[in-house]
Parts: structure tokens; sequence; C-alpha cells
């Protein structure tokens, strides 16, 4: 067959269909029936960048494909006929190193008639590099999709995050160096090169490790560590040089997720850790969970649990707002503050586990399971108050515990305190309740109510990042002042 004696060739599909037909690699018909003598404008190839399949080229119309192979050095050529650049792609390069593909060099060839070319440098020690590549027109978004034979088209594309494209060829050459890694209170990984970068993500699943591949890179010398505390989610972060790559392997304690974030610049890698959005059913519970609850790892994997471990329950969040009014949601407020809250806590010497760090929405039942599984020896449940009648005359803090739970109402009594005097609100007292997360959970339990958004004043304060620092830190305080009597 002309597949193997060639080896490498390009297919294509209509994007209807699911499966491509080999042809003659050495020229390519459009997916769909059309010419370029049926286009009355030249065809304009606007982008292009990698995906986790191969690449995503976005053009106006769909283009006829001249393939050829070339040896010494070896090298895929392809054709664009009828098609410009934008002229912020001619002359530039694209780093690949997967697929058996180094980079990709892409320039406007010709003019008249217009030819676009992409030149794939290939590797030739890679098997890859000897697979046949396919194309795949998707007329509703204007994509053009090229893709090696081996991989599944089937599926969803995911581009990767916008990679920088360099119009310096000199810039291709002088790989990048791996400067910090930083780790926030807010569980976002953050990984700074000293130029743009071009990496891939994906997770071995049965070792639970995250794997970061950054191309044409090496490590710094003077290479910044974060300092991973006792309670970190992550269970350590191990960089190797592989070839002209630098690979980063980030093993998570179980239960704990990482994906990737938005990058600000291309120098970044930013990555966020998070607690699993299903969690294992624990020991002993009567019912199965439901599938948004929230997921730690064991007890016995806890580590240096040293001056006591707090739960941090983010009240409400995803589809439910919770209180609603003064255009403020519950669930915008307490995030922040509960987050302040834990890093408040740990800078203090206490381990810190959250209910939620971002918008999700998690049922009553497993926020009080995530604490028994944890083992915790405070849980803090974070809310903003309302009315019904929209009275917007009422304001203030109250803090509930448990009915008959006497450590319960020590706690309360602390942190209510301690918030009157940080913030000056108005003093509702501390109150016992029969909230379903104070009433279940076997430690002693509070939740406060840090104000009412119903009232316009105390909406604003509550809406203040300034505010919610001094409320999350009169609550630490309140917290920590029981631990110290309690121990």
């Amino acid at each position: 067959m002309r597949y193997q004696q060639l080896a490498i060739g390009i297919c294509v599909s209509v994007a209807t269909s699911y499966g491509c037909n080999l042809v003659n690699p050495y020229y390519l018909a459009p997916a769909i029936a059309q010419t370029t003598s049926d286009l009355s404008n030249t065809i304009k190839l606007n982008s292009i960048r990698p995906t986790n399949n191969g690449l995503m080229l976005t053009v106006n119309a769909n283009p006829e494909i001249r393939v050829q192979r070339e040896d010494n050095p070896d090298r895929l050529i392809v054709d664009l006929q009828n098609t410009t650049l934008v002229k912020e792609l001619h002359q530039t390069s694209l780093l690949m190193n997967r697929f058996g593909v180094r980079q990709v060099r892409i320039a406007q060839f010709q003019n008249n008639p217009a030819i676009a070319r992409l030149v794939f440098d290939l590797d030739s020690n890679d098997p890859n590099s000897k697979v046949a590549w396919q194309s795949q027109y998707i007329a509703a978004t204007n994509t053009l999709l090229l893709t090696p034979a081996n991989q599944v088209t089937t599926s969803p594309i995911r581009p990767s995050l916008p990679i920088p494209v360099s119009s310096n060829p000199a810039n291709i050459a002088r790989p990048a160096a791996i400067q910090r890694l930083s780790f926030s209170s807010t569980g976002q990984l953050v990984i700074e090169a000293s130029q743009p970068v071009n990496y891939q993500t994906n997770l071995d699943r049965a070792s639970g490790i995250f794997n970061v591949t950054v191309a044409n890179a090496n490590i710094s010398p003077n290479l910044q560590r974060p300092t991973l505390a006792a309670n970190s989610p992550i269970e350590r972060i191990r960089l190797s040089q592989v070839g002209n790559s630098v690979e980063i392997g980030i093993k998570t304690l179980t239960g704990w997720q990482i994906s990737e974030a938005q990058r600000q610049n291309d120098q970044q890698i930013k990555l966020q850790v998070a607690l699993n959005s299903v969690s294992q059913l624990p020991q002993n519970s009567p019912k199965p969970l439901p599938n948004n609850s929230p997921s730690t790892p064991s007890p016995q994997n806890i580590g240096d649990r040293r001056r006591g471990v707090v739960l941090v329950d983010a009240g409400h969040g995803g589809r439910d707002p919770g209180a609603v009014a003064n255009g403020v949601r519950e669930k915008d407020i307490v995030l922040p503050i509960s987050l302040i809250l834990g890093q408040s806590l740990q800078s203090m010497g206490y381990t810190v586990y959250y209910t939620r760090t971002n918008d999700v929405e998690i049922d009553l039942e497993p926020r009080v399971a995530l604490a028994e599984r944890v083992n915790a020896d405070v849980f803090v449940s974070i809310h903003a108050n309302s009315l019904a009648s929209l009275n917007s005359a009422v304001n203030g803090v109250e803090t509930f515990h448990a009915r008959g739970s006497t450590l319960g109402r020590e706690l309360a009594s602390y942190v209510q305190s301690q918030i009157i005097a940080s913030t000056g609100a108005n003093d509702r007292n501390a109150k016992a309740a029969g909230f379903y997360v104070l009433a279940r959970t076997s430690m002693p339990a509070i939740l406060v109510e840090t104000g009412f958004v119903t009232n316009p004043r105390e909406a604003a304060n509550l809406s203040d990042p300034n505010y919610q620092k001094r409320m999350a830190e009169a609550i630490a305080k309140g917290i920590d002042q029981f631990m110290r009597v309690r121990r």
C-alpha cells in the first residue's frame, strides 16, 4: 500500500464524518466540494496553535493542501494553496516536541498565486515521525485541524492555552530557563521562565502525578522552589531535564486535583490545585455521598497536625448563590473570607482544609463528612444573612453553635467577641441553632453570619476586601483563642 511505502501522508475528512481516507500524500483535495477557482478571494490563515491532538488553524475557508516529504533534513512540507498569512505569522516558528515533530516553521512561500507553507521539522529518532497526518475542516468554526493519523479525532479538540509564536528565529534556539516555582495560599502553583515558553500537560492516572513538559527549556541553577507546609495538598514537586525539555512532575495528596489556569503572560504557567468534585464514600457513612461532594486524604495521610486542624466551610456556591440583595451574592462574599481565614490560621500554625476553594455547588452532607474524614478539631462555616422581608434596617453579626454543645457555645463566644471588636459591627450575639452542619458534626462547630446583604451599608462592607480581611482575621483570632484555652 502507498501508506506503508511512503510511511507518511495526509488524509482528509469532512467535519460531519468520523473517519478519513488516506489519499495521495503529495496532493490533498479540500475536505468539502470546493476548489480554489470557486473562491472569490484568497483564503486567509489568521492563527495557528497546538492542541492536545495536533494543530488547529483558523482560516476563513477550506484550502487545497499539497504535501511533500523530504529527507536530510527530515521534514514534512505542507502547502496551503491560495492562502495568505496574517503578517504576524510570516517567518515564525512554533515549538512542538510532540508527535515526532520538533517545530513547525510558518511562512508566506509565494504571493502569486498565494501559498502559505508549514514546514514540520521531524525527529527521525521518534517513531511518530513516520505517522501520516490528516486534515479536517470544520466550516462552522472556520477551523482546519491537522492531526497525526494515530490520534483520536472524534473527541473534542482541546486547544492549549495561548502559546507564543516567536517572530525572532534566534529566540527559538535559545532555551528558556525555568527560574521559579511558587505556591499561593489559594492553591495556585505558578511556574516562571526567563522567556515565553510552550508546554503540554498530562495526568498519569496510575501514579496520580500531573506532568508539565516545557519544550526548549532548562532548569536554572538558581531555581527558586516553594516551601510546602505540612498541610499542603502538594506532596512533592520534581523537576527533570529530559533532552531539551524540562519535565515537572507534581504529586498531590489523595482527593486533590490539578487543572490549568489562564496565563497572565507567556513566561508563566499557572496551575490550580483544588479538591476533587467527586469524593469517595467515607467509612461508616450511612448512605452514598452526592456526586458533587469534596474529597480529602484519609486521616492517616494528614501528616503533622501541629496546633490543630480546622475545617473552613464557605457556604453555598455554584448554582446556589445563597442570599442575594443590593447587587451582592452571598456565595461571592463568603469564599474570599474563607480563603483569608484559612491563610490566617495557617500562619498561626494550624492545618486547614476547605470544603471548597472555588465556585462549586456542594451539598450539606459532604461538608460534614469532610470534617469527620480529616478529623478536624474545629468546624467553621461562613455565611451572610438576609431577611425575607428585605427589611434594610436590620444588620449585625451573629455566630451560631449546636444546641447543647458546651464547647460549641464557648467557641462561638470567642469568635463573636473578636469579630465585634475588630469590625465594630452590631453585636447580635452567639446563639444556639439546629443547622445541619452544626448538629451533625462531632467536633466543636460554629456558623458565622458575617452580616446582612439586605442592609445596604453592610452589603457594601461585605464586598470590601479590607473589611473581608478584618472579618476573616477576627474569626481566626477567636478560633486560636478557643484552641489555646482548650489546649
